[in-house]
């Protein structure tokens, strides 16, 4: 976009303004944090039973402050605290990641809740590249995984083509930032 504006001795100026031609949505803008919320961030990546009373004593605050700040992350859509399970110990031995190609023009936002509707679809993450997600999805068994693919996945509309990749073993899962700063 650009601007005209007036200087001091009234000639024009003419400005180049760049902004974003479009706002990103609200979960894709970053939150103001200050050193206590980065804290309460790092406690609950090292343990998510941490002792709130500790935390508080080690700033001077209340707990009550603590438990405010983490309802306000929580809020906010900083954090959400959720349970990682290990499938192989409640009998889900059979995952895959799933790269999916989409067909010209299709509705993303409409195929990813379709995908996320699934019970066992675990994530969905749009990519840049050969396909459009990847798909983690985890089963009791491979006839379970057919029947996923043959009569859901490949029954929704916008799915152009999908290529399985079948896990042969899974490792420690974990999502940890590290020190935030």
């Amino acid at each position: 976009m650009s601007g005209e504006t007036i200087g001091d001795k009234g000639e024009a100026n003419n400005l180049l303004r760049i902004r974003a031609k479009t706002e990103l949505p609200s979960h894709k803008v970053a939150a103001s944090l200050d050193d206590l919320d980065r804290d309460i961030l790092e406690m609950h990546q090292k343990d998510v039973f941490f002792s709130y009373v500790e935390l508080a004593e080690k700033w001077d605050v209340t707990g009550a402050t603590i438990r405010n700040r983490i309802k306000r992350l929580k809020a906010s859509g900083v954090m959400d605290v959720i349970l990682v399970m290990n499938p192989y110990k409640i009998g889900y031995n059979t995952f895959s990641i799933i790269g999916i190609k989409l067909e010209t023009g299709a509705n993303v936002d409409k195929v990813a809740s379709v995908l996320l509707s699934i019970p066992g679809v675990t994530n969905v993450v749009m990519v840049a590249g050969r396909y459009d997600f990847f798909v983690n999805y985890v089963c009791q068994n491979m006839e379970e995984y057919r029947q996923f693919v043959t009569e859901k996945l490949r029954k929704i509309s916008g799915i152009a083509s999908v290529e399985s990749f079948i896990g042969l073993d899974l490792y420690e899962r974990k999502f940890e930032l590290g020190v935030i700063s």
